[in-house]
């Protein structure tokens, strides 16, 4: 019988002495069944929790190695706490993360490689967590996705607004081709980027001399970094930029600053955070305070050369999650914008915003006579007259897609001022009008509908001809 215990044993240590070499040399796969084996046999073995759940984690069974690594990190092995670290950052747990971070840091040798690794991830696990705790509630209202090269296509700006466009397009010259121009509704100032003597980019305002342009002067107190994307809004002194340094979430962040005419220099610029921020480059924010909609560029989720436009609902109070109140995952998909629908909370709003975006895109399409109107048809086609459509069928769906425009813009009006009659008028009258009302509010949705769905039926039919020829 002791023979019999003997050769469990030798088998045993066997066994785990090849696990541990295969987890050595990161072939989990092979240690993983091993270990399944092991720790049923002996579940309170810190070691053996600690190698079965790197094992699961590291052959994308995440899910199931927490319960695996929190024995572990109960038992005290070292290397426990950095995974199940990881294992919370990755979930976006980042105050759970933090405290296994730490207590890692506080037991690893400063002279070893990992603890500058796990101390910046700790840094890491911090910032984010600062932004996370002021998500802001932002209602979306449409998004659309260009090459990056075509971005301002997107953006529908009313003509109290001003206008942007590429520096070299506004001021011509030796200027960069990556620098954007913001020019006043008076067109007597320009807020524009280019690069500065120290090789980042740096905002500059010049203003119109008769014929010519002022002498460039540098918009002091702005963060270091690349500073690009300017937007000023109608009180003259509120201005929205991109810049790229460290401090942000990563790439390009968007700011907005004021100019303070006592020191004659910005205030500190304020990081907009989440949602409008992430990893990646968000940049060019838009506010048409008129018409209430804001739009934004972002390289997010998008693949290489192409950008995705977002319009939202800009709101004068802002309105933040509750980081230790709401659930987590509701946060993470509103700051990640996982889904415009889920943003869209106050219907009404929506539908007048998307009445503005209507009307916006109408007096784009219009345009004048000299340049005709703007239709996107692909990432790299513009049509600018109904000469350009080579379709007879979306050319004439064009046509009426533009005039259901007109009409929508038309009806949208006459339905506001029924809801202007019905607020004055009282009793019998309040009755015909709201019966009125409803009958109108469900032919406006209609033609809603309608025109939203139109543009995506011509593209296609016009893509589908032309690859037909």
């Amino acid at each position: 019988m002791a023979w019999v215990c003997s050769i469990s044993i030798v088998v045993f240590g066997q066994s785990q002495s090849q696990a541990r070499k295969w987890f050595a040399a990161g072939e989990y796969a092979k240690a993983k069944p091993v270990f399944a084996k092991l720790v049923k046999s002996n579940p309170k073995s810190g070691s053996l929790n600690y190698w079965y759940g790197v094992c699961l984690n590291e052959t994308g069974e995440h899910g199931k190695a927490l319960p695996y690594l929190k024995k572990a990190v109960s038992s005290d092995v070292e290397n426990a706490f950095r995974y199940i670290g990881d294992y919370y950052l990755a979930d976006g747990l980042y105050e759970e993360a933090l405290e296994h971070y730490d207590s890692y840091l506080g037991k690893v040798d400063p002279a070893d490689t990992m603890f500058v690794v796990y101390t910046r991830k700790a840094e890491r696990a911090r910032h984010e967590l600062k932004y996370y705790k002021r998500v802001e509630k932002v209602m979306f209202v449409d998004s659309i996705v260009l090459a990056k090269d075509k971005f301002l296509a997107g953006y529908k700006l009313g003509e109290e607004c001003g206008d942007i466009d590429f520096t070299r397009s506004v001021l011509g010259g030796n200027v960069s081709a990556e620098g954007m121009a913001y020019r006043t509704e008076m067109r007597d100032k320009i807020y524009y980027s280019d690069v500065a003597p120290n090789g980042e980019m740096q905002l500059y305002m010049c203003y119109k001399m008769l014929d010519n342009w002022s002498k460039p002067a540098v918009l002091s107190g702005l963060p270091e970094g690349d500073c690009n994307y300017p937007f000023l809004l109608s009180d003259g002194v509120t201005i929205y930029f991109a810049n790229n340094n460290p401090e942000g979430l990563g790439g390009y962040d968007l700011y907005v600053t004021r100019y303070n005419s006592e020191t004659d220099r910005f205030l500190v610029a304020e990081n907009l955070g989440m949602p409008f921020n992430s990893a990646a480059n968000d940049y060019m924010m838009v506010i048409d305070e008129v018409n209430r909609l804001g739009w934004f560029a972002t390289d997010r989720n998008q693949p290489e050369g192409m950008v995705c436009i977002y319009t939202f609902i800009p709101t004068e109070t802002k309105q933040y999650y509750k980081y230790k109140e709401d659930c987590f995952e509701d946060i993470r998909r509103a700051a990640q914008i996982e889904s415009i629908v889920a943003t869209q909370t106050d219907k009404e709003a929506i539908r007048k915003a998307k009445q503005a975006l209507f009307k916006l895109g109408l007096d784009v399409q219009a345009g004048d006579k000299e340049n005709g109107f703007t239709f996107i048809i692909d990432d790299f086609t513009d049509y600018h007259s109904l000469d350009n459509f080579k379709s007879a069928e979306a050319r004439q769906l064009f046509v009426e897609w533009t005039g259901k425009q007109k009409a929508l813009d038309k009806f949208a009006r006459e339905l506001d001022d029924k809801r202007q009659q019905y607020i004055r008028a009282s009793g019998n009258e309040r009755r015909k009008l709201t019966a009125e009302i409803l009958r109108m509010e469900e032919q406006h949705e209609k033609l809603e509908t309608e025109c939203l769905n139109m543009p995506k039926t011509i593209r296609n039919l016009e893509i589908s001809y032309t690859k037909g020829k």
